[in-house]
Formats: C-alpha cells, sequence, structure tokens
C-alpha cells in the first residue's frame, strides 16, 4: 500500500496517550474551515451548528483498528483494561511536511510546545523499541531518522535520559566520528528534504503568506514568492506534488562544502507538468545552526528559473 508507512504510524499513535489540548486546536481549525465552506455554500445557520457538532479532530483507521482490538481481545481478555485512542499528530506532520516549528505556527499551539514535544518523544520511542526491522520499508526508516532528529535537536536531554537509561537502541542514534561535522546523518537528509519539499507543496496551492512566514528570516519575504510564482505560473500550469516530484530525482544535496564551511548545497527543483524542471529553490544549509535550533536554516536563499538564478 502506498500508505503502507503512515498506516504504521496511526497503529502507533493509537496506543499513546492524547494530547488534549494538541487535538483540542486540531479539531477548533477543522471547525473553523468547515464553518467557513458552509458559509460560503450558504448552509444555514441551525444546520452549521449541527454539523460542527459532528467534526472532530482526525482519527485515521479508526474502524479498522476497533476491529482488529477487539479480534485481539478475544485472544488476550486482559487487553480489554486498555483501549485504542485513534489521531493524527505524527501523520499529519508527516502528511504536510511540518517540522516542529512549522507545525506549532499551524495551529497556533505555542504554548502547548512541551505537550507536543513530549508527545512526539514518546512516539519516537515506540518506533524504535517496538518495529521489528523486517516491517521498516523506506519511508518508515526515513520517518523514525527524521523524528528522532527532531527530537534529539529539540531538547536533546529526552534522548539522552533514554539512552542512559539503555532505552534507545542503536538505529535512534548512528554513531558517527568524534570530529563529525553532522551528528545524524540520515535524520539531517530527510529533516532538509522535508524542509524543501514543504515549500514545493505549499507553492502549489499558492500560499503565500504562509511561504513567506518560512522564508523572510533569510530574505524570501511574501512579497518576494508572490513575484516568483507569478513568473513560475506565467510559463507553467501547475506543480507537481506526487511521488515523482517527491524523488531523489529533483532533489540535489552538495555535501562538498560540510568540512570547511559547515554547509550544504542544497537545489529543490519543481517539476512541472511538462517535466521542464526550470524552476527550483536554491541554498546553504547551515548545518550548526540548523542541528543547534532543530529546523533547517538557510543562507543565501532564492527561488525562480534556472537561467535566472545562474545569472
Amino acid at each position: 500500500s502506498p500508505d503502507y508507512a503512515l498506516d504504521v504510524i496511526s497503529l502507533v499513535e493509537a496506543t499513546l496517550e492524547n494530547p488534549a489540548k494538541v487535538l483540542r486546536a486540531q479539531e477548533r481549525k477543522a471547525r473553523d474551515a468547515a464553518m467557513a465552506a458552509m458559509k460560503a455554500d450558504g448552509v444555514e445557520y441551525e444546520e452549521r451548528i449541527e454539523r460542527l457538532a459532528e467534526i472532530t479532530y482526525p482519527k485515521p483507521l479508526e474502524e479498522l483498528l476497533d476491529h482488529a482490538f477487539e479480534l485481539y481481545c478475544q485472544s488476550v481478555p486482559w487487553a480489554r483494561d486498555y483501549e485504542l485512542l485513534p489521531k493524527s499528530v505524527l501523520r499529519d506532520m508527516v502528511e504536510t511536511a511540518s517540522d516542529f516549528k512549522t507545525y506549532i505556527g499551524r495551529y497556533g499551539i505555542a504554548k502547548l510546545e512541551g505537550t507536543l514535544l513530549r508527545y512526539l518523544s514518546d512516539a519516537f520511542r515506540v518506533l524504535v523499541r517496538t518495529l521489528p526491522p523486517d516491517v521498516l520499508d523506506d519511508r518508515l526508516r526515513d520517518i523514525i531518522a527524521w523524528l528522532g532528529f527532531m527530537v534529539r535537536t529539540t531538547d536533546s536531554s529526552l534522548v539522552d535520559a533514554w539512552e542512559s537509561a539503555g532505552e534507545l537502541p542503536e538505529a535512534g542514534a548512528p554513531p558517527q566520528a568524534a570530529d563529525a561535522v553532522v551528528a545524524d546523518r540520515h535524520g539531517m537528509e530527510v529533516m532538509v528534504r522535508n524542509a524543501l519539499f514543504a515549500r514545493v507543496r505549499l507553492a502549489s496551492l499558492d500560499r503565500t503568506r504562509e511561504l513567506g512566514s518560512l522564508d523572510e528570516d533569510w530574505g524570501f519575504t511574501e512579497r518576494a514568492w508572490d513575484a516568483a510564482l507569478d513568473d513560475y505560473f506565467a510559463e507553467h500550469n501547475e506543480i507537481r506534488i506526487d511521488g515523482d516530484a517527491r524523488s531523489a530525482a529533483y532533489l540535489v544535496i552538495d555535501e562538498g562544502p560540510e568540512q570547511d564551511a559547515h554547509l550544504w548545497h542544497v537545489r529543490q527543483i519543481f517539476l512541472d507538468e511538462d517535466g521542464d524542471g526550470d524552476f527550483r529553490i536554491e541554498a546553504d544549509v547551515d548545518l550548526d545552526a540548523t542541528q543547534e535550533e532543530g529546523e533547517v536554516i538557510f543562507k543565501n536563499y532564492r527561488v525562480g528559473f534556472v537561467e535566472d538564478l545562474a545569472g
């Protein structure tokens, strides 16, 4: 199944305690979006209120998991002392290619950073401690590496505590040379890939305000994104975000300056309907700052057609 990795995450998330305030923020955002859509469709007020009462936070695979758990309890009766709690926090982050800071901003939960971090660290620990190696596919390995990198860089004390207690397997933190610039290479690569494709996804939806919010710190504002995408859509009809667009063929990471400058040169190519590949993001990744902040920090950030960037 193309959703295999996501479905495994949903299974894991259903075994975790609910981060209640985070889920309420998801529910509130879903209801706000539904209310706006119903108003636009001319739905009467009483009907809107009735429909809103049925909207809750996402619960992927709820029926399937409940059925599977009931079958399990038939042979393991004591399991009925527990309950599944389907939800989508980590899965939501993966599907939207959101890092920690982006996710906090999307739901307006700045005061819940600790709650979210604890939840994600619990999810990471379950993923690395309970999934047998033979059920991991490449996407799951990437997600686990990215999640471990994010948790470790956001609050290393959590992972340090597990390691000191012997609770974290080696897969959670690959050994590196003592003088290595990048402590977790796989995690860093996945984080960079996710950060860049998140921008492709937002660009495909023409959400320049969010793009400007992400990139204004390195000089690429909402106005700059507006201008760049106006140029793009004057030449192309769409920005693809399918599996091909996510492939390694459209992301170039040059690790050449890693040792001397502590940078990676990166290039994210936009896949258009004709496959021209003539529009891209080019930037440097500040490796030290990225590992310190737990989110990708860019330098020399530019967006545009290849001929303009070359100039």
